[in-house]
């Protein structure tokens, strides 16, 4: 797995000049408009979608410089687009989801992705993969049996009535300290949605906040895990932040950047600021990049994003790192594995990702899914297709 920490390494600028205005990316109006086969498709529910619009226009360009034929699989269409893949009537090489809900059990975009898989395609993430790690509660199992720090949490399931925490619970997460607040958190959100902070931890202030958490849906597991307040380190640009990070995983390839909300950053500050090879090497941040490898090995998504932060309390985790005060602190996931990456552009709003990051995105799709192509067709080549100059 390779590590990209700046455009020089080359993950921003991934195929060489691309136009920055793409091309649009076909979108069938209803049933009759669905062709019979596409090498390569992307899903979510509407058209011009902001933020998907950049991604979707490089996607189609990147596509059509590699001679694939591709669409956006949307509301109007992705129920028949299930039909015709069930019944063998449509077939798609390379899909690429963007809108499952892995715990709906009807969700059409989730049955989209299993039906390519089934009809002999290829989800860039296996679906059984992402239903099984995307649910917090059973990630969190999971990551604590390898070893896997995250913080100190306790599991309220939806069939379990509205409690106070016992003794034992308040121990672990360590209410009885100065100071001390937790986070409740649905095991399949996202985005921040349904996330509440407890700022009252004594047993009738936290039952009434767990209440209006749980209302959120009754449905759904809940997580409450106790705050971590991660140190601040010096970065090359003379600015402290906070040992908070998110890193992206895409097809073999780490981004690590530091991450901060546009909450905790400020209005129209970059959430993503990238994290350098000169800021890895002296704050020994070589674990944050093996516990991202071990995540992924241990899900098997091949794409995904994970935030990782330095813990401040007695957490265990098999990946530490020793700050400058010399103390070791052990690396912990807060928001675990996310199937479906912010592809929204800094241009547009200052809390996504760098713009040259999400087109190189867009270019490696592109090439993977010219790539399984190639080896459906059982073709060795090792030629890309020509394109001629206009």
């Amino acid at each position: 797995m390779r590590l990209v920490v700046s455009a020089e390494d080359g993950g921003a600028t991934e195929g060489g000049d691309v136009d920055d205005a793409g091309l649009p990316l076909p979108a069938p109006a209803g049933p009759p408009d669905l062709a019979d086969h596409y090498d390569l498709t992307i899903s979510h529910p509407a058209v011009d979608t902001p933020q998907f619009v950049s991604f979707d226009r490089w996607l189609a360009r990147a596509a059509a410089d590699l001679g694939l034929s591709c669409a956006l699989i949307h509301d109007p269409v992705v129920h028949e687009a299930v039909r015709r893949l069930t019944e063998g009537r449509l077939r798609i090489g390379y899909h690429l989801d963007y809108h499952a809900l892995w715990h709906v059990a009807d969700d059409p975009y989730a049955r989209l992705a299993e039906a390519v898989v089934d009809a002999g395609g290829r989800s860039v993430n296996a679906p059984a993969r992402s239903r099984a790690f995307t649910d917090k509660a059973a990630a969190h199992a999971e990551l604590t049996r390898r070893g896997l720090g995250a913080p100190a949490t306790v599991i309220v399931r939806p069939w379990c009535a509205d409690r106070e925490l016992t003794a034992e619970e308040r121990r672990r997460l360590r209410l009885d300290e100065p100071g001390a607040r937790v986070y409740v958190k649905p095991a399949n959100g996202f985005s921040g949605h349904g996330v509440v902070r407890v700022e009252r931890t004594d047993s009738d202030g936290f039952k009434t906040a767990l209440a209006a958490a749980r209302n959120h849906d009754r449905r759904e597991a809940y997580l409450i895990q106790r705050e971590v307040r991660p140190p601040r380190l010096a970065c090359d640009d003379g600015r402290e932040r906070p040992a908070y990070w998110r890193i992206l995983s895409y097809l073999g390839e780490l981004i690590p950047f530091w991450w901060g909300s546009q909450a905790a950053v400020g209005p129209g500050r970059p959430s993503y600021h990238p994290v350098s090879r000169e800021e890895v090497h002296r704050h020994r941040l070589q674990p944050l990049l093996a516990y991202t490898r071990s995540l992924g090995e241990l899900s098997g998504l091949e794409w995904f994003s994970t935030e990782l932060c330095l813990g401040d309390g007695p957490e265990e985790s098999r990946f530490m790192v020793t700050t400058a005060d010399g103390r070791t602190r052990p690396v912990l996931a807060i928001d675990y594995l996310n199937d479906q990456c912010d592809v929204d552009v800094r241009s547009r709003w200052a809390g996504a990702p760098p713009d040259d990051v999400v087109r190189a995105y867009a270019r490696r799709f592109a090439r993977t899914a010219w790539e399984a192509k190639r080896e459906t067709k059982g073709w060795t080549g090792n030629g890309l297709p020509l394109r001629l100059a206009a």
